[in-house]
């Protein structure tokens, strides 16, 4: 009878020992993640994009006719003031169709006055044909020949006349071009370019080529930064954004600035038309004064897009996606919050949210995010502050399945309140 029972102690044991086995084993299966709980912070959306500034009003100026320069009067950043003497291109050839020109116009006026006078001496015989011929002095004949003489007459002075108004455009457009080769500031700047130098010839532009750029007048005083912002990030933006720009020249200095143009058409650029990258131009006017500013500098601009203050976040790592069909109470969770879904290339729905840890197990929520920064997404609907998700590791979120237990490692980071920026 003891034998018996000390039998059955030990199977107790035994099994008492193998359940406590299997609940260690089993509690060492859980996978270890880290979590996070959701706080409420303030978020702050940056695009950042890199290009370089310009002057918002420049002018190059260019020949308007082919020529030697005989003469410059102004050197590479210097201030100019509008209607200042700049440089000359040689007018002798130009002064002489200006004269030669002239010359035929006074001889056109000239023979106008001839024509004139013959015009009304013809108009004379005629209407003295016609006084005769009532009296019988003049037969019809004559007349008739003294009308031909009036109406050739008067048809002579009318081509005289178009030829002066000929000869006097001819030489409006002559005095034009020699005008032209006495180059004055269209508007007051610096100079930031002179490519012209006495006794080089300077090449007037045609519909193919734009000929020679003499000289570049910028006015400094208000600057842009031009960037190219990608597709997914130009669709946030909108005009009177505010920015910052740094330059490479003042790596200590920022300087404000705010989006004054947004581009519509897009810049495609790539190496194939299959893989392109599409980016827009966005212009910054900059508010601030830069010292001793030189166009083309490089520049980096951060424009701050939208923000949310004291709102819950999220890490960005903790949004992932799962099949809807792998979800348990999918649907009601999904209409709740409005998740965004997506199609696989297998025509299955996935569905976006994170994984909360409840009593030892990761569940799967559907959530709507909405601005983001460097390190979080603004929670839109789908989560309560003080709720814990799974931040990490990414390989733990990325196997992770709805229901499955999980074992926290280290401290459930909770987070200060805190700015963050995206860059």
């Amino acid at each position: 009878m003891k034998k018996r029972y000390f039998f059955l102690v030990g199977i107790a044991v035994v099994v008492v020992i193998l359940v406590l086995v299997n609940l260690k084993a089993r509690q060492q299966r859980a996978l270890p993640v880290q979590a996070e709980e959701v706080v409420g912070r303030d978020i702050t959306m940056v695009i950042s994009a890199s290009g370089s500034i310009r002057p918002k009003r420049k002018v190059d100026i260019s020949a308007s006719n082919i020529g030697k320069v005989t003469k410059v009067a102004v050197k590479e950043g210097e201030y100019v003031e509008k209607g200042q003497f700049l440089l000359q291109i040689d007018p002798v050839e130009l002064e002489s169709t200006v004269a030669r020109i002239e010359a035929m116009h006074e001889a056109a006026k000239a023979n106008e006055r001839q024509a004139a006078a013959q015009a009304a001496q013809a108009k004379s015989d005629y209407e003295r044909a016609k006084t005769l011929l009532e009296g019988g002095y003049r037969t019809t004949q004559e007349v008739d020949a003294a009308k031909t003489n009036y109406d050739v007459a008067a048809a002579r002075l009318e081509a005289v006349i178009q030829d002066i108004a000929q000869y006097r455009a001819n030489l409006e457009s002559a005095r034009h071009s020699l005008k032209e080769v006495t180059i004055i500031a269209p508007m007051s700047g610096i100079v930031t370019r002179r490519n012209a130098e006495e006794g080089e010839i300077a090449i007037m532009g045609t519909l193919n080529n734009l000929g020679t750029v003499l000289l570049t007048i910028a006015d400094l005083s208000t600057i842009e930064t031009e960037i190219e912002v990608d597709e997914t990030e130009v669709t946030h933006m909108k005009l009177g954004d505010k920015a910052k720009v740094t330059l490479d020249a003042f790596p200590d200095t920022s300087f404000t600035g705010e989006v004054t143009e947004i581009g519509n058409s897009p810049i495609v650029s790539g190496a194939s038309a299959t893989q392109q990258g599409v980016d827009f131009k966005v212009v910054i006017t900059i508010l601030d004064t830069i010292p001793k500013v030189r166009p083309g500098l490089s520049a980096d601009a951060e424009i701050t897009v939208a923000e949310a203050k004291g709102t819950p976040a999220i890490p960005i790592q903790s949004l992932t996606a799962r099949r809807k069909r792998d979800l348990k109470g999918y649907k009601a969770a999904a209409d709740s919050t409005n998740a965004d879904t997506t199609k696989t290339g297998t025509g299955e729905t996935e569905v976006e949210g994170v994984f909360v840890v409840k009593d030892g197990k990761a569940l799967f929520r559907p959530v709507k995010v909405g601005i983001s920064s460097q390190k979080y997404f603004q929670v839109v609907s789908g989560l309560e502050p003080g709720e814990k998700v799974v931040s990490g590791n990414f390989k733990a979120i990325r196997e992770l399945k709805d229901g499955q237990r999980v074992k926290i490692t280290g401290k459930v980071e909770k987070g200060a309140k805190e700015k963050e920026k995206a860059k």
